[in-house]
């Protein structure tokens, strides 16, 4: 079949936790089908379309509707556009994000690549790009929400302090929901990456077809091996995302202070691109960031256990499953955790609040066996339950029922 993927930035390896996803998606689901992907993408971006361009018969980019400059105009200009979204968003009900990605430019792209490549099924991915299914002229269409916005947004209001911005998120929690629920049921098939995001939207959308657990990741060869050193904690972020931001600052600022005062050698190396000052600025408290890696098996390798301290955010949270694809010992929250891994597993410990998190890190870093053990049970849960081949079996099955019109 001929599969159109649209997305709102360029799939490649390394970009971001949605970043990768698509990018493996693509590269798995083009081993069965003829793939066409359309994308926004900013200038420096384009030098990954060598990563993306083997795996589809064209790759179509549309720069990113007022795309931000590295020039004092062009942050002036940045910060200009922030606020003209937000008074947009407000004065047509419609959420920011959503607003950042309207392009009169990707709807006609959208009818054009149709027109040229004739598409069995149109994929479109992530909840602010709903609203291009008005372009896809009669071809079925499979929503990919990857996160579910107003299950994500919903979380950021009620963990706001601060009664201003809790009461902003509620605002743009209540466009998401009037926002998904307008463009959702107008795909054949919505797919989301867990049980609960699934719950979520049929709270809000009880006749929607939806499909639950749409999402894996990449296994690597698994490996025994673990550290003999015990001091270093790691966590693997796009910054680019609020959740990953807060999540470092929070184990920097609450959570790392309770680790050292019972290990005073460890160390929370941060990885990813545009890491906040805070955290640039810690090295004396421990924190070392090493910016962007290519390499995110080596990385994971390099540190004795993995956090993910994820306060808030919908969806599921691939720096976990990368972690436990690379057979790592990892401590997150209830949200980190959310539909990864069923209840006595062990594929990782759980904490929600800073002694608690402090403690499990701490009883891990103590303890080697157990990190090994760990390190097994969460690799073999990612082996069992998160291989691109059940994903992709089961959206073939999705793609010829929409294809030849039947349910």
């Amino acid at each position: 079949m001929r599969i159109l993927i649209v997305t709102p930035y360029l799939p490649f390896p390394g970009a971001d936790g949605g970043g990768t996803v698509m990018f493996n998606f693509i590269k798995n689901v083009s081993a069965r089908h003829e793939v066409v992907c359309l994308s926004f993408a900013r200038q420096q971006d384009l030098s990954h379309l060598a990563h993306l361009k083997p795996y589809c018969v064209e790759v179509i980019t549309i720069p990113f509707p007022g795309g931000a400059g590295v020039s004092t105009l062009g942050k002036v200009l940045s910060l200009a556009r922030r606020v003209l979204h937000n008074l947009l968003s407000f004065a047509t009900l419609t959420p920011v994000v959503v607003r950042k990605c309207r392009s009169r430019a990707m709807g006609e792209e959208i009818r054009r690549a149709i027109g040229w490549h004739n598409p069995d099924v149109v994929h479109i991915c992530f909840p602010q790009m709903a609203h291009y299914v008005e372009a896809c002229a009669g071809v079925p269409a499979v929503m990919d929400t990857l996160d579910v916005a107003l299950v994500g947004v919903f979380r950021r209001a009620m963990s706001s302090r601060r009664i201003w911005t809790k009461a902003y998120y509620l605002m743009q929690w209540l466009f998401w929901v009037r926002y998904e629920s307008r463009w959702f049921p107008r795909f054949g098939k919505v797919l989301t990456v867990t049980r609960q995001d699934a719950a979520a939207v049929h709270m809000v959308m009880p006749d929607l077809d939806v499909y639950a657990e749409a999402i894996a990741v990449d296994i690597v060869p698994h490996s025994a091996s673990v550290r003999d050193t015990t001091c270093k904690i790691g966590f693997l972020a796009s910054f680019g995302h609020q959740p990953n931001v807060d999540a470092a600052l929070y184990f920097a600022e609450s959570i790392l202070p309770l680790v050292r005062s019972q290990m005073p050698a460890a160390e929370f190396i941060v990885a990813g691109k545009n890491p906040p000052s805070l955290l640039l600025n810690a090295k004396d408290q421990g924190v070392t960031c090493l910016g962007f890696v290519e390499d995110v098996p080596n990385f994971y390798g390099s540190v004795d256990v993995v956090v993910a301290p994820i306060r808030y955010g919908g969806g599921i949270k691939i720096k976990v499953l990368e972690a436990m694809a690379c057979g790592k010992a990892v401590v997150t929250t209830s949200v980190g955790a959310e539909g990864i891994a069923e209840a006595g597993e062990g594929a990782f410990l759980v904490a929600d609040d800073p002694a608690a998190f402090a403690e499990a890190v701490v009883a891990l870093l103590s303890d080697k066996e157990r990190r090994a053990t760990l390190g097994e049970q969460a690799w073999q849960v990612i082996e069992r339950r998160f291989s691109w081949k059940r994903v992709c079996d089961d959206l073939d099955k999705i793609y010829q029922a929409l294809g030849t019109g039947t349910k």
